[in-house]
């Protein structure tokens, strides 16, 4: 009943247009830098999903998990936590308890590589480039499966800016600002932008009152920009992020708990990234220098009764430095780069688990360091007018050590990898291009803090080879874009959880397993006011090998992983001002489990927008989970549910000046 509505909606959407309007505009040409260099989009051979800043303020992107709803073979699953979420690309996500990623996150530059990456608010940003299989030619360790590339939007000559207020469900408040401006005319510009959000909970907690799930953000972004001539751009952008979280989203009963005390999650993230860049005739030297730094403190009541039985609390503090030197050049045949990058990490991690159970009670301070050096270069070069050939090769070299002084744990681990890639790019005409790739990805190894005792807490690298061919075109006179790709990815020692019992487990490298699947993107410009949207990803992850203790499972799924994915969307926006907008988004069933035993059924969800649009104001009204879908995921290890957001309606004024 659901999808019939929504489908009317979007039929009447189509309708309140004149769909046989003799005045079309094109769609416009999308410029990215997903290999590091600038490049039309529709000539990347990879699999890409580009959202610029008109589309993330048209879907109502908030942040980088809402970017999976429009993108295919993507997602981002709630572990439970409300700043904590895994993603999942073509069937490969981040395991439980680890740092290691299969999709990598790069802000402006800096690398994101934990579960805490996922709710970077997306302000000023000029583009989200999602690049799917890996990418680990040019972007390294964690980038196994996929990336995704967010660029902030530069400050200039112009001075403008853009307050918003936003109100909704569950006294829901945001407040925001944004404005940059020129300090010196052609020399230095500043932007700043800053966000405040609080919303209350909808887990109500029967035992101490309230809700269990209330939450406050505050984020704020600095960007210097400097340009002393016209060969040199030097560019600083900072932003701060701080949460004050109750985390009160898992639990064992319907939208309610009766824990003794309050989950809380506070999280806070500061990031910093300076880039430098000097141009030359056709060369282009590009510095990057990037630090990020997270300090997550955390509580949780496992045992949801009003009983003290199971508590976790812990703090998690993550720093991460880098430098990338690349040099570029580009002409008419040949296009190459070579760059150089070094990385340091220093984690700290404080895990305390109470007990009544003497098993399950542990106390454990542990701090891991990892130091990273890679060198690589990519290359594309026009064998004629139609045919060209690409290629890319990487060398990493990675050491990391653990050491928990109580315990007299002190472990070390080193591995080097080569990332190769190779492919073929073929111009059939003007507007249809095809491609054809075999790249190599990995994801990095690391340490299992829960290991039990007599157990390696060390896991190592995890690899595959990737086979794609896609296709890019621009149709009826570029109204409509269509991309498509298949692919087929061989995963070896492949990161799982082992149990040596039904209470405790490691993990170590002891699967194979095989991905396949495909893509494509649509966007038709109907009319000047008249847009249609369709994603589509299919994908079928299953282990080759893997057993432990409690089974053999080849031939299953691999957890967290939707057989599919879609998105349908119509968007109109007159002349006049009046904006329409609907989204239908879904996800295929998954299992949470490696037996496959629980599982989360398929479900889609409608979000809609309508509104008014002047020259310097804007106001709307919006809904998510237009008709209230609970899709509550039941069973998750084994015992919790995490519970799924329900409607929420607001309105959205900005006023820009």
């Amino acid at each position: 009943m659901n999808h019939k509505i929504a489908l009317s909606i979007v039929t009447a959407i189509c309708l309140s247009s004149n769909i046989y309007a003799k005045e079309v505009q094109t769609l416009d040409t999308v410029t990215v830098t997903a290999q590091k260099v600038k490049e039309n989009a529709q000539q990347v051979p990879i699999s890409l999903s580009v959202f610029d800043e008109f589309a993330i303020e048209d879907r109502k992107i908030e942040n980088i998990k809402d970017i999976a709803l429009y993108t295919p073979n993507l997602m981002f699953f709630n572990n439970g936590g409300s700043f904590s979420f895994s993603p999942t690309v073509r069937g490969l996500r981040t395991a439980e308890g680890t740092f290691s990623s299969s999709l990598g996150i790069f802000v402006d530059g800096i690398p994101i590589l934990t579960k805490y990456g996922a709710d970077y608010f997306l302000m000023d940003i000029e583009k989200v480039e999602v690049l799917k299989g890996p990418q680990g030619t040019l972007y390294g360790a964690g980038a196994e499966a996929g990336v995704i590339n967010i660029t902030t939007k530069k400050p200039t000559n112009e001075t403008k800016g853009t307050v918003g207020v936003e109100l909704g469900s569950d006294n829901k408040r945001e407040y925001s600002v944004k404005a940059s401006v020129a300090i010196i005319k052609d020399k230095l510009y500043l932007g700043v932008s800053a966000k405040h959000y609080e919303k209350d909970g909808f887990i109500k907690n029967t035992n101490i009152g309230g809700h269990s799930d209330d939450q406050e953000h505050n984020f704020g972004k600095i960007y210097l920009r400097y340009t002393p001539s016209d060969n040199l751009e030097i560019s600083l952008i900072s932003s701060l992020l701080k949460r004050d979280d109750k985390d009160g989203v898992m639990g064992t009963q319907k939208k309610r708990e009766n824990s003794s005390s309050a989950a809380f999650q506070k999280p806070e993230t500061f990031q910093n990234s300076l880039k430098v860049e000097y141009n030359k005739n056709d060369y282009k030297f590009t510095s990057v220098t990037t630090h990020f730094d997270s300090d997550v403190r955390s509580y949780r009541d496992f045992d949801f009764t009003s009983a003290d039985m199971f508590q976790l609390k812990m703090d998690e503090d993550m720093k991460n430095i880098s430098q990338e030197f690349r040099l570029s050049k580009k002409n008419d045949r040949l296009s190459w780069l070579v760059g150089v990058n070094a990385k340091h990490d220093d984690i700290y991690l404080y895990q305390n688990s109470m007990s009544v159970y003497p098993q399950y009670a542990s106390l454990g301070i542990y701090d891991i360091e990892g130091d990273s050096y890679g060198i690589f270069s990519h290359a594309d070069y026009m064998i004629n007018d139609k045919l060209s050939i690409l290629g890319g090769l990487r060398y990493d070299k990675n050491n990391i050590a653990l050491k928990e002084d109580a315990k007299n744990i002190d472990i070390d681990s080193s591995y080097s990898e080569l990332s190769p890639k190779i492919g073929l790019k073929y111009n059939f005409d003007k507007n249809t291009m095809f491609y054809t790739t075999i790249s190599k990805g990995y994801k990095p190894g690391g340490f299992y803090t829960p290991t039990p005792d007599g157990y390696s807490k060390k896991y190592d690298k995890e690899t595959l080879w990737s086979y794609e061919i896609g296709s890019k075109s621009n149709l009826l006179d570029n109204r409509l874009v269509l991309n498509t790709s298949i692919y087929y990815m061989k995963i070896d020692d492949m990161q799982v959880i082992n149990n040596v019992n039904a209470a405790f487990a490691y993990m170590s490298n002891a699967a194979k397993a095989t991905s396949k699947g495909f893509e494509f993107d649509l966007n038709y410009k109907v009319t000047s006011n008249l847009e249609l949207f369709s994603a589509f990803g299919y994908n079928e992850t299953k282990f080759d090998e893997y057993k432990d203790a409690l089974g053999d499972y080849e031939g299953n799924y691999n957890t967290h992983a939707p057989k599919y994915n879609y998105n349908i969307g119509a968007q109109y926006r007159s002349n006049k001002g009046y904006y329409a907008r609907v989204d239908v988004n879904g996800y295929g069933k998954m299992y949470f489990d490696k037996a496959n035993k629980y599982e989360k059924k398929a479900y889609s969800l409608v979000n809609a927008k309508i509104g008014y649009e002047k020259d310097n104001f804007d106001i709307y009204l919006y809904a998510k989970n237009l008709f209230d879908k609970n899709y509550d995921s039941e069973g998750v290890y084994a015992y919790y549910t995490i519970y799924s957001q329900p409607r929420e309606i607001g309105v959205q004024l900005a006023y820009r000046f």
